[in-house]
């Protein structure tokens, strides 16, 4: 396996177009939270989180996946900073590329990769992830959900992620806390996806989908963030959801990927492996029925 450890201090929340009407009062206020962290990173519920053993549990994973965004970002951002446009167009039309960009740095922070760290943008913090299913959105195909919602003294919209249990079931990228030695200990190498795995199936497909694609696809609905940079929200699009509906030829609307959040984060997966998984060559174009056929989510596209 080919894994390149995030050198971006980058934590990362999902927001969904799966999410409940808008709410002036967060039903979350009286739980307990974690410490936050320092720069635009999310708060988490540690109720939902406890750093327990063994190791890793859901609180490593969720870290884990956090700084998997920002790999994420930061990938995609080195891609759209180049002239070549072969991945970017299966996913966007040409036009859309300088607007795909802005998006990708609005998440990461910043506007380039640079020595230093990005904690991601400053509007993270007003985000926090849990796993109560507080609007009872969980079940069948979802992965997650985000709320927005106003406290009484508010004038900044804030959200709440909410991971379901699937969403565990997807694997890591960058090193997770209690399984750091993936290349030696075949246990360890069970919380990451595998090059050979891909590179064996040779298609972009959702076995790239991980922890954190599905945090970058929940923040790219956080319409406080995103918004104001693209001048529209991004939701998820009729037919928006999985690889074979957003590559080129797919069921979505070519002119719609550019407010789907799902387009985006097939993007930056497709991105991320062909530069992880080198030497093999570019992913085929996903297959109907097996490249969308998600076993975590009823062996359809998952929904978030």
């Amino acid at each position: 396996m080919v894994r390149i450890p995030s050198s971006l201090a980058f934590v990362a929340v999902f927001t969904s177009v799966l999410c409940a009407p808008l709410t002036r009062n967060a039903p979350v206020a009286t739980r307990n939270f974690l410490a936050k962290r320092s720069g635009g990173e999310p708060w988490t519920v540690d109720d939902d989180f406890p750093d327990v053993e063994p190791h890793p549990n859901d609180l490593d994973k969720v870290e884990g996946a956090f700084h998997d965004v920002a790999e994420l970002a930061a990938f995609a951002i080195d891609e759209l900073s180049g002239s070549d446009n072969t991945i970017f167009l299966n996913y966007f039309n040409e036009g859309d590329k300088d607007d795909v960009k802005k998006v990708f740095e609005t998440v990461l922070g910043t506007t380039k990769i640079g020595e230093d760290p990005s904690t991601g943008n400053d509007l993270l913090s007003n985000i926090h992830v849990q796993k109560t299913d507080t609007n009872n959105l969980c079940g069948g195909r979802t992965l997650a959900y985000l709320q927005h919602y106003y406290d009484d003294d508010d004038t900044v919209l804030k959200a709440y992620i909410v991971l379901c249990p699937p969403a565990f079931k997807k694997k890591g990228v960058t090193a997770i806390n209690g399984a750091e030695n993936p290349a030696d200990n075949d246990e360890d190498a069970n919380f990451y996806i595998q090059c050979e795995t891909l590179r064996a199936n040779g298609h972009v497909s959702y076995l790239m989908n991980s922890l954190g694609a599905t945090l970058l696809h929940e923040y790219l609905h956080y319409d406080t963030m995103i918004e104001p940079v693209l001048g529209k929200r991004i939701i998820d699009e009729d037919d928006g959801y999985g690889p074979v509906n957003v590559y080129a030829g797919g069921a979505l609307d070519r002119s719609k990927a550019i407010t789907n959040a799902d387009s985006y984060t097939y993007f930056a997966l497709e991105t991320l492996w062909t530069v992880l998984c080198s030497g093999g060559g570019a992913f085929e174009a996903p297959r109907a029925g097996i490249d969308d056929a998600d076993p975590d989510c009823g062996d359809e596209s998952c929904t978030y």
